[in-house]
């Protein structure tokens, strides 16, 4: 082969893998990094193999201007398993995208699915190319919704915005398993400020539209917020730990490490934590800190319906899904972001076979007009469906207050959970006490000679009734035990569940 035909090749590569100075200067000014930076720092080093790298615009007048056609994609390892890549350029056109990206990125979303590996998106892509998807041609795009849909539950996929990401890249994340955001260069929304300003007049920022803050407590679209782009590409790679590649296999298993509640230490300070009296508050995620190897929890969507805690951990190596009541913040209550939220999370968990804990201590439903326009009885009802459907290893802990439908959507008996128990602290009810007195025992409360007195005995007897040793004496639970024992009962819990756990696909993850 002539030399001159190799040299050629190599300089064609070059051209199209080099950033021009000045715009990767830009960029860096912003606290941003370029396509290829963002992939090279989310893969391990040098295990990246770039696909489609000469790609260009169809577009005559623009193929000059279209490196890549603005997109970088290929595979290459996180902890050393496979993952598929696609890294939108925003220096070429802005970051739109074209006709050959757009193939580019099917493309790779297909060899994602074929090779049973995880999808990961890195987005900051501005709306399709106007000269490439003008008049009928636009009847053509839209070859992600179907790519979403065959890798969902089968793959995880994963998407960053780390810029503008309004439009079709916001339906990549709506899909995907887990978003990450960076806070102040990343946005997602169904269109950005420009758009909005054409269609209704509204002059709006893009961080009014779907900033940080809108992303992930309004909207809940973002499950991690980055502080940096390199915060936000870390999050994916500890996200991906907790998972298997595909459907097909079980989860990782990790090196164990010991945890606070290894130590008398550890199950002393559980024990301090929680409050006798049922309406003071404490934070569950100090409890969580607590039972999982070397203290580490991983929340998703910490920022959005804050009164129950989602997140990944491990015991003894294991990963593990924890859905838990937060009383620090409104109680504890279940709302319409905490039953959205639980939903998604609990579906994860389970098509892809990591183990759900259940650590309840909620006073019910929230309840009133303004909950019910939220949709709330359909929130509810589906959320009930996913527990109950969920066929992983189903541990429940009640710590304090199981009321009502917020104990059956915490995993409560009829849920068929694998163990049951709760601590002495513990009580169930069909509602909450003070409302229950009031709609049973009104009447003769205020017929008493001394109405407080008998408010008080009824509350005692009450209490007595609803606690954890009469659930224990009626055969409800399966134990009562200390708190500091709780790391044991996953671990014994998890032991005797292992030989049924068997891989496999069983069902897509819903937005």
């Amino acid at each position: 082969m002539d030399k001159s035909v190799l040299e050629e090749l190599e300089t064609r590569r070059r051209e199209a893998q080099e950033s021009r100075p000045e715009a990767l200067a830009k960029l860096h000014a912003l606290g941003k990094l370029s396509a290829r930076e963002r992939v090279a720092a989310l893969l391990d080093p040098g295990s990246f193999v770039e696909m489609g790298v000469h790609g260009r615009s169809g577009h005559q007048a623009l193929r000059d201007r279209t490196p890549a056609d603005g997109i970088v994609v290929g595979h290459g390892t996180i902890d050393g398993r496979v993952v598929y890549v696609a890294a939108d350029d925003a220096v070429v056109i802005g970051g739109t995208r074209g006709r050959v990206g757009e193939v580019k990125i099917s493309r790779v979303r297909a060899a994602a699915l074929a090779h049973r590996a995880p999808f990961i998106a890195l987005m900051e892509a501005g709306a399709a190319r106007a000269q490439e998807t003008f008049g009928a041609m636009a009847a053509g795009v839209g070859s992600r919704f179907g790519d979403h849909f065959r890798m969902s539950g089968r793959v995880p996929q994963v998407a960053a915005a780390l810029g503008s990401a309004f439009g079709g890249p916001s339906f990549t994340a709506a899909q995907s398993d887990f978003v990450t955001l960076a806070r102040g260069t990343g946005f997602l929304g169904m269109s950005g400020p420009l758009v909005v300003k054409v269609g209704t007049g509204e002059v709006v920022t893009s961080d009014e539209i779907g900033g940080a803050e809108v992303s992930s407590e309004v909207t809940g679209l973002a499950d991690h917020i980055g502080e940096t782009e390199q915060e936000s590409l870390s999050a994916i790679r500890t996200f991906l730990s907790f998972l298997p590649s595909h459907c097909d296999e079980l989860p990782p298993v990790a090196a164990p490490r010991p945890a606070a509640l290894d130590t008398p230490e550890g199950r002393d300070r559980i024990r301090a934590l929680i409050p006798d009296a049922g309406r003071q508050a404490y934070d569950m995620r100090k409890v969580l800190a607590l039972i999982v190897d070397a203290g580490e929890v991983f929340q998703v969507r910490p920022r959005y319906g804050g009164n129950l805690i989602t997140a990944f951990g491990r015991i003894q190596g294991e990963p593990v899904g924890f859905v838990a009541s937060n009383p620090l913040v409104r109680g504890g209550i279940l709302d319409e972001k905490t039953a959205r939220k639980a939903r998604k999370f609990i579906e994860l968990c389970d098509a892809f076979h990591v183990p759900l804990v259940f650590m309840t201590d909620a006073p019910g439903f929230l309840v009133g007009p303004a909950i019910e326009r939220q949709g709330m009885v359909s929130l509810a009802g589906r959320l009930l469906n996913v527990v109950y459907a969920a066929s992983v290893p189903k541990i429940t802990i009640v710590a304090r207050k199981a009321i009502g439908l917020a104990y059956l959507a915490l995993c409560g008996r009829v849920m068929n959970p694998d163990t049951l128990v709760a601590w002495p602290t513990a009580h169930f009810d069909v509602m909450g006490p003070e409302a229950g007195v009031e709609l049973m025992h009104g009447k003769d409360i205020a017929a008493a000679e001394d109405p407080v007195q008998r408010r008080a005995e009824i509350m005692q007897k009450l209490k007595t009734e609803s606690s954890a040793y009469e659930a224990a004496a009626m055969g409800l639970i399966d134990d009562v035990i200390d708190p500091g024992e709780t790391r044991d009962v996953i671990i014994r819990s998890l032991a005797k569940v292992k030989a049924s756990r068997t891989p496999g696909f069983k069902h897509r993850i819903d937005p």
